[in-house]
């Protein structure tokens, strides 16, 4: 399916772009949809950053990201990098003790503070302290505002940040005022990035929800889900490959992702998929690709146990391209797997590819092939067939 992200450019005194705001959008046309609510628009930018990559969408400067009071009060922000991202409280929170708290403790963090749409100085009085930037929307705010805007934040040594900048003349009084940020129509439009992604099965996410909710959950029962929805584990491995993380070790299997990850930034992004809405479009074909992981993880048992969790990432993630619609060398990168996994998927000679080459055989009804690769492991034929038809048994009844 197709999905769509756009961002818009933020310029310092010289007309240097030195950030991105970063928007929801539902298709190519260019205009907000505000029948969106603002939680689920902030839910849908975040996870597809994940999708396009931060530092595509950004090349490499910061990300403004709008944030409501529910996101804030969720933890969400912490899910993205604090070096590359700003978090832009929407105009509509309330600033009680609770936001407050929850802002200080992500600038605590490390992560710089905006507050978005300020029209009146009011506005800014109960977040002294806590933002470091105020974005002043110069369609609504009026003259005499602006400048009382400009004296509190000039006297707190907030940086100021003129949006909806649309005029020569609109400009030139920002930066008499002291701003030194500047986003609008008079240097650009929102551009907008196309992509494509997969579906995730509603109830993958449901049983994962449940099952972390518990105070003692089951590793073993989360792998197990994991492992039996192709899309939902492409994009955690996404996830976790994030700058956020930046896990020095590489991934070997989903286990071990799982493990480093952790429960709780676990139950976060799971909640953004919660609300993302997301369709069934590949569904089929994700399973039958379920299957093939699962068989080349049997053949792996067979010859060596060592493989397994490795060979099932490669049946796994070997037709990711064709679903994305990508380069296979593109998935090799976005995702943290070990040389061995990236090596097989991208035709290096060794046991991982021989297993997947068996596999893949075995779909295509390549009898000469299967030969030739059944006789290279030593493994009877029938005993192939045998695990050939567990494999598929297994996967069934992944929706149940």
């Amino acid at each position: 399916m197709d999905i769509f992200i756009a961002r818009q450019g933020i310029y310092d005194k010289n007309g240097k772009v030195v950030a991105y705001e970063l928007l929801y959008r539902n298709s190519m046309e260019n205009s907000y949809n505000p029948l969106i609510e603002d939680e689920v628009s902030t839910y849908k930018v975040i996870e597809n950053i994940s999708s396009f990559g931060l530092d595509i969408l950004t090349n490499k400067k910061r990300a403004f990201v709008n944030f409501s009071e529910a996101l804030i009060m969720k933890d969400i922000a912490t899910l993205l990098p604090k070096e590359n991202v700003v978090i832009e409280v929407l105009e509509t929170v309330n600033p009680s003790e609770e936001i407050i708290n929850k802002l200080l403790s992500l600038k605590d963090l490390g992560y710089y503070i905006a507050l978005d749409d300020v029209v009146e100085v009011e506005h800014i009085v109960k977040f002294i302290g806590v933002i470091d930037i105020v974005k002043v929307d110069f369609r609504l705010a009026t003259s005499e505002a602006r400048k009382k805007i400009a004296y509190i934040c000039n006297k707190y040594n907030i940086d100021m940040l003129a949006e909806k900048v649309e005029t020569s003349e609109e400009l030139n009084e920002a930066k008499e005022l002291g701003y030194i940020y500047f986003q609008g129509y008079y240097y650009s439009k929102p551009s907008i990035f196309l992509g494509k992604d997969i579906a995730v099965k509603n109830t993958s996410i449901f049983m994962l929800l449940v099952e972390l909710i518990k105070e003692n959950y089951d590793i073993d029962k989360v792998e197990y889900i994991m492992k039996t929805d192709v899309a939902l584990t492409y994009k955690f491995l996404k996830f976790i490959n994030s700058s956020y993380f930046n896990f020095l070790q590489e991934i070997k299997s989903i286990r071990q992702a799982i493990i480093l990850i952790g429960r709780e930034e676990l139950r976060k992004w799971l909640s953004i998929l919660t609300v993302v809405e997301m369709s069934s479009i590949n569904s089929g074909y994700a399973n039958s690709i379920i299957i093939r992981a699962k068989f080349c993880e049997e053949i792996s048992n067979i010859i060596s146990s060592n493989y397994a969790p490795q060979a099932f990432m490669v049946g796994l993630f070997s037709n990711m391209h064709q679903m994305i619609e990508k380069n296979i060398d593109y998935v090799v990168k976005e995702l943290p797997l070990n040389s061995e996994i990236k090596n097989a998927l991208l035709g290096e000679q060794n046991v991982l590819k021989d297993i997947l080459d068996l596999a893949l055989a075995y779909e295509n009804v390549d009898s000469d092939k299967i030969t030739e690769m059944r006789k290279k492991m030593s493994i009877n034929e029938d005993l192939l067939w045998r695990i050939y038809s567990k494999s598929i048994e297994r996967c069934s009844n992944i929706d149940n």
